[in-house]
C-alpha cells in the first residue's frame, strides 16, 4: 500500500481522528476493500458528522457508484442505505457529480431543503425530502491523479455550518481514504522496487528522506552532488545543518506543511562548504506501513533563476513607478495621480476628513515658448513643478496632467491651508530661479500661473473625476478673471 502525503495531526473535535491512526486504522484493513469503505464513512462521520456517504468511479470511468454510508442512527443509517442504494449515476450529474468532474470540494450551508433536492442525484431525492439536508459537503477522492471516489459529508440535524477547518479535516481524510481505495482495488502498477529505486537514485533533483526528530535518514546522489557532501556526512549533519530554521521563508514552510502535511516552498539551504544557495524544495510527512512518521524532501538549487526572477521583478516595480511619473518634473502623470489620489480620498473617507483640491494652469505658456524657445519653457516648467513639491506636505500627491497644467490633492486640510500653500508657491515661483543660468538657457521670467481650489466633503460620495472636474472649472474663472478683470 502506498503511504498517504500528509502530517499526523489532530483532525476537529475527535481525539481519535488523528490521521496518523486513521492511517494505521485503514492498514490493518490489508487491503480489504468492504473494510476500507466502511472505517472511511464511519471514521469521517464521528471526526466532522453527522453522515457521511462514499461513492467510487465505476469500472467505466464515467459514472459514480455510491458504495458505503454511515449515521449514527442505525434506523437513519439503513434508510440511506435502502433510498441511495448502489445505482450508477454520471459523473456531472447532480453535486456529487460535478464534484468528481470539477475534482473540487463543494460547501453547501444553510440552503432551503428544497434547493437542496434539486442539486443531489436522483437516487438521493427521496431521503433528502424525508430528511431535509441542513448543510452539505462534498471532496474529490484522488490517488496517484486519477479520480477514485467522493467522499460527502451531510447534517440532518445540526445547523452548524460546515466551515473551512471542516474542508481542511475532510480533505486530508480523503486523500489517506484514496490511496486506501486505490491500493484496495489491486489496480496494476508500471513501477516495481528495482524502477522506484532507479528513479531515486537517478533523479536530477536531491532526495532526503528525514524522520520527525530532523535525523536525515537517506540522501540520494543528487543531493550529494548539490550540497558538496557524501551521504553520511548528510546524515551526521541532519537537517539542523542543512536548513535555516530561523529564516522566515523556512518557518512559513514548516508552519504550512504542519497545517496541511506538505508544503512546496522557496528556502535557503546551506552546501557543505558553509555558503547558502537557494533551493526550490517540497516536503511531505508520511506514514510507512507499519505506521512509522517519515519525511520526504525534494529539492533543488534555483538560486541563478532565483536571482533573475529579483532582478526582473526590480525592474519591473522600476518600469512601473516611472509609468508613472512625469520625466520633466517627477512629479506624478495623469495615471500616477489617479492612483495615488484615489488612495487618499479613499483614507479621508474612512477616517471623515476633508481635502482640499488645487487644479493650476500657468497662464500664457504658450507665449513663453514662442518668446524664448521650447527649452526654456521646459525649464519652466521643471522649475514650477519643483516650486510646487517644495511648499506642500510629503502627504500632499501632486502631478503634471497636462501641458502645464498641475494638480494637487491636500489631505486632511482646509481652505486655510490650501490659500497659504499657494501662497508659498507665488513667492517661489516669482522668486525667479538659477536653474536656468545653469543649464545654459536664457533666464526664465517669473511665470504667473491660475489656481482653482475646490473642497472634499468625505460623505458626499463624489468621485475624483468630479472633484478635479469642479477645480478646473474654478481654475479657468480665477484665469478669466485675471484676464479681463486684472488687480490694481
Amino acid at each position: 500500500m502506498a503511504p498517504p502525503l500528509r502530517d499526523d495531526h489532530e483532525t476537529r473535535r475527535s481525539a481519535t481522528g488523528s490521521l496518523s491512526s486513521f492511517w494505521a486504522e485503514l492498514v490493518e484493513c490489508r487491503g480489504d476493500l468492504a473494510s476500507v469503505l466502511e472505517l472511511i464513512v464511519r471514521r469521517v462521520a464521528e471526526v466532522v458528522g453527522e453522515t457521511a456517504v462514499l461513492t467510487v468511479l465505476a469500472e467505466d470511468g464515467e459514472h459514480l457508484v455510491p458504495e458505503a454510508s454511515y449515521h449514527p442512527d442505525p434506523d437513519v443509517a439503513s434508510f440511506i442505505h435502502e433510498t441511495i442504494g448502489t445505482t450508477p449515476f454520471a459523473i456531472g450529474q447532480g453535486i456529487v457529480g460535478r464534484v468528481a468532474q470539477d475534482r473540487r470540494p463543494a460547501v453547501l450551508n444553510g440552503l432551503a431543503p428544497e434547493v437542496i433536492t434539486g442539486l443531489v442525484a436522483r437516487p438521493s431525492r427521496p431521503f433528502a425530502r424525508v430528511h431535509p439536508i441542513r448543510a452539505l459537503l462534498i471532496v474529490p477522492m484522488v490517488a496517484s491523479g486519477e479520480l477514485v471516489g467522493t467522499l460527502g459529508l451531510v447534517r440532518l440535524e445540526s445547523d452548524e455550518p460546515y466551515s473551512n477547518d471542516d474542508v481542511v479535516a475532510v480533505e486530508a481524510m480523503a486523500e489517506r481514504a484514496a490511496i486506501a481505495i486505490y491500493d484496495a482495488q489491486e489496480r496494476p502498477t508500471m513501477l516495481g522496487a528495482a524502477e522506484y529505486e532507479a528513479l531515486y537514485r537517478n533523479s536530477a533533483d536531491g532526495m532526503l528522506f528525514t524522520s520527525p526528530d530532523g535525523r536525515v535518514l537517506a540522501a540520494n546522489p543528487a543531493a550529494c552532488k548539490i550540497l558538496g557532501l557524501t551521504e553520511r556526512q548528510i546524515c551526521r549533519l541532519g537537517r539542523g545543518g542543512l536548513m535555516m530554521a530561523d529564516d522566515p521563508a523556512t518557518q512559513r514552510a514548516v508552519q504550512e506543511r504542519s497545517r496541511v502535511g506538505s508544503v512546496r516552498a522557496v528556502v535557503p539551504m546551506r552546501r557543505g562548504n558553509g555558503l547558502l544557495f537557494t533551493a526550490d524544495l517540497t516536503s511531505a510527512i508520511f506514514a510507512t506501513a507499519e505506521g512509522e512518521l517519515r519525511t520526504c524532501v525534494i529539492f533543488r538549487d534555483v538560486t541563478a533563476q532565483a536571482s533573475e526572477r529579483d532582478e526582473l521583478s526590480r525592474h519591473v516595480e522600476a518600469l512601473e513607478a516611472a509609468s508613472q511619473r512625469d520625466p520633466l518634473t517627477d512629479l506624478y502623470n495623469q495615471r500616477g495621480f489617479a492612483a495615488a489620489a484615489e488612495e487618499a480620498l479613499a483614507i479621508a473617507r474612512r477616517q471623515g476628513r476633508r481635502a482640499q483640491l488645487a487644479y493650476l494652469d500657468l497662464d500664457d505658456f504658450k507665449g513663453l515658448n514662442d518668446t524664448y524657445g521650447h527649452g526654456v519653457g521646459d525649464v519652466a516648467l521643471r522649475r514650477f513643478g519643483h516650486a510646487i513639491a517644495e511648499v506642500v506636505r510629503e502627504a500632499d500627491v501632486c502631478a503634471r496632467v497636462g501641458g502645464d497644467e498641475f494638480v494637487v490633492l491636500m489631505v486632511s486640510a482646509d481652505d486655510g491651508d490650501a490659500s497659504a500653500a499657494i501662497s508659498r508657491l507665488r513667492a517661489v515661483v516669482e522668486g525667479g530661479s538659477d536653474e536656468a543660468a545653469a543649464t545654459g538657457a536664457a533666464t526664465v521670467p517669473p511665470t504667473p500661473f491660475s489656481v482653482g481650489i475646490v473642497e472634499y466633503d468625505p460623505w458626499s460620495g463624489e468621485s475624483l473625476e468630479h472633484l478635479v472636474e469642479r477645480a478646473d472649472r474654478e481654475m479657468y474663472q480665477a484665469k478669466a478673471r485675471r484676464r479681463f478683470a486684472p488687480e490694481a
